[in-house]
């Protein structure tokens, strides 16, 4: 039977590349997720603007 000590430099490098994938996907799912609420809460302040646009009264000075 080999030596598990042997392997603790692999085990190792191992490790530290799946704690680094899973922060880089939990970085992109995080960052997805902010543009889809910035791109929404954009959309929904044009149209309050544009609704506010229109509903103006236009003045006559």
């Amino acid at each position: 039977m080999p030596d598990i000590a042997n392997y603790y430099g692999l085990i190792e490098i191992a490790i530290t590349v799946g704690a680094f994938m899973l922060f880089i996907i939990w970085q992109i799912r995080t960052l997805k997720r902010d543009i889809r609420a910035r791109e929404a809460r954009e959309a929904r302040e044009r149209s309050t603007q544009a609704g506010d646009a229109t509903s103006l009264p236009e003045t006559t000075d």
